[in-house]
């Protein structure tokens, strides 16, 4: 003999179902890193600039 509880249609081990489902589904859009944003070395560079130790130098132009 089995008891089935139902709720309007809808049994428990549907519940449990659909609440695991969604519990797995928002914890693999957690884990899903932003793309990593460019350092100020990086920055410097992709500019023109010349990274020095903890700075970034850009020439003025012009002059020999």
């Amino acid at each position: 003999m089995r008891a089935d509880v139902r709720l309007r249609g809808t049994t428990p081990r549907t519940i449990l179902g659909w609440l695991l489902l969604m519990l797995s589904v928002g914890g693999c859009a957690e884990s899903v890193a932003p793309a990593p944003a460019a350092t100020a070395q990086q920055t410097c560079e992709r500019a023109g600039g010349t990274w020095r130790g903890t700075r970034c130098e850009t020439s003025s132009g012009g002059g020999y």
